[in-house]
């Protein structure tokens, strides 16, 4: 026979649903996911999203600590696109129309809409950052786009955001910074130089044909500009005055268009030059200019790779030759030291696909992604390392070290932060420093917990409080009886 629940009781179930309802739903440590981590000056921000109560972290680690704050995000909707220690950069779609948004502080800004954006793309928004404003690149179509045919015209929109406002650039051209002269140089077929503000500083005609390549080149006290453009000729510039001033114009031999000598993206040092030479393909040349002109320094032959790698104060190159008929790659790392290359180290690994990254180019973006068969080099602050799937190697030294067993042949990412590495998948972080890496998770589990227990009843708590409320009032009802 069933029984019907008092009138009197209707109260107390009440209460117990809504008391059940106030507790915060963390969920295990199965439940949460690292999905991504961005560096910055000496911190780097995890982002954790909690499958059980669908709520998104920010997880703030300063080599030390943990500080976790709740995301205000719809997981899916928003891609990050940056961190840069003060507020998030956000996007909202990516081919066709994009929005572009801050987040900070619990608040979300909308900055712009893009329209009109390519389908040729798998994103039409290009961000860099030199750790103050942002320079945008948009992606546009073209009316003569066909996607069926893979015929595509880009057109280009190029803006600052400054302190979350976007200024408009009447450029065209990928840019690099110069921070002696606190100014981008926008490398289109005319170079343009303008400030942190958008103002044109000055105009500077490279080449007759548009076609060349311009490296930065920090020595000592003097920063540099070289250029390398048609046919072989190579210019250098110094930076003064907020302008760029020629000290030296020379043909390096006879080139085809198209063809000569490069100098690296960023370079610390005398500027160089990487090279083939025009008479035999095999053979690689490094060029250094001694202050009067380039000359021959090193050679390598064996169809050599040549990567160069630059570091906090020093720079390296790394050379990557063809082994055991192919299977193989030969990595050889050398340091420039007094106008001269010293070799440090060699490694013997199987033929992949090798990307190299300078540590300045990850400031604030997303951490780097290891994925299994894949070879990743990157630039520490004082060491060169590799990383596969289950051996980091320094290549400075030569030592090799395993990694985590929870890492091992599985796809991990990995940052810089805090005097080492930051390495990571989706249930664990690691931190490696002084030759030895720390699981740093339950810190960072530590930190959650506590934030999700500030901003609202703590489980422990809630259970105890429930309880007594629920015996004293079914002893209330008793009395009443």
């Amino acid at each position: 026979m069933s029984r019907v629940v008092g009138s009197k009781k209707l109260p107390v179930l009440f209460l117990l649903f809504l008391l059940i309802g106030s507790i915060q739903v963390w969920g295990k440590e199965d439940d949460l996911k690292i999905l991504d981590a961005y560096s910055v000056e000496g911190k780097i921000a995890f982002l954790v999203f909690n499958e059980t109560s669908e709520e998104l972290y920010s997880v703030v680690y300063n080599g030390h600590s943990f500080e976790a704050e709740r995301l205000n995000l719809t997981l899916g909707r928003y891609q990050v696109r940056h961190w840069n220690g003060e507020y998030w950069l956000l996007q909202k779609g990516e081919r066709g129309t994009v929005e572009l948004y801050t987040y900070h502080k619990g608040k979300l800004r909308l900055i712009e809409t893009f329209t009109g954006g390519s389908l040729c793309t798998d994103n039409d928004l290009e961000v860099k950052w030199n750790g103050r404003e942002y320079f945008l690149t948009f992606i546009m179509q073209d009316s003569n786009d066909d996607l069926n045919t893979g015929e595509c015209n880009f057109i280009f929109k190029y803006y600052l955001l400054k302190d979350e406002n976007l200024i408009p650039l009447n450029v065209s051209g990928p840019a690099m910074w110069i921070p002696s002269l606190n100014s981008w140089l926008v490398k289109g077929s005319i170079a343009y130089l303008i400030d942190e503000n958008g103002r044109l500083l000055g105009k500077y005609d490279f080449s007759k044909t548009g076609i060349y390549s311009a490296g930065l080149v920090i020595n000592g006290n003097e920063t540099l500009v070289t250029v390398s453009a048609d046919k072989g000729w190579v210019y250098i510039f110094n930076t003064r005055n907020s302008s760029l001033v020629l000290i030296y114009s020379q043909k390096l031999g006879e080139r085809e268009l198209g063809e000569g000598p490069y100098p690296p993206k960023v370079w610390v040092g005398k500027p160089v030059l990487f090279d083939r030479d025009p008479h035999n393909d095999s053979v690689s040349i490094v060029w250094l200019f001694n202050g009067t002109d380039f000359i021959k320094i090193h050679t390598f032959e064996g169809y050599a790779t040549l990567y160069p790698v630059t570091a906090f104060n020093r720079s390296y190159i790394l050379s990557g030759t063809p082994a055991n008929r192919g299977t193989h790659i030969l990595l050889n790392l050398f340091e420039f030291r007094d106008s001269s290359l010293v070799h440090l180290s060699s490694l013997k690994v199987r033929n992949g696909y090798i990307k190299v990254v300078n540590t300045g180019e990850l400031k604030g973006f997303p951490a780097l992604k290891v994925e299994s068969g894949s070879m990743l080099v990157v630039s520490g602050e004082n060491s060169v390392f590799l990383f596969n799937s289950t051996d980091m190697f320094d290549l400075t030294s030569g030592e090799g070290i395993d990694l985590p067993n929870a890492l091992k042949n599985h796809e991990y990412k990995l940052s810089f932060c805090c005097g080492g590495v930051v390495v990571f998948n989706e249930n664990r972080a690691y931190l490696f420093e002084n030759g030895k890496f720390s699981d740093i998770t339950p810190e960072m589990l530590s930190a959650l917990s506590r934030n999700s227990e500030s901003n609202g009843f703590s489980t422990p708590f809630t259970l105890i409080t429930l309880a007594v409320i629920i015996i004293v009032l079914l002893v209330s009802l008793r009395k009443r009886r």
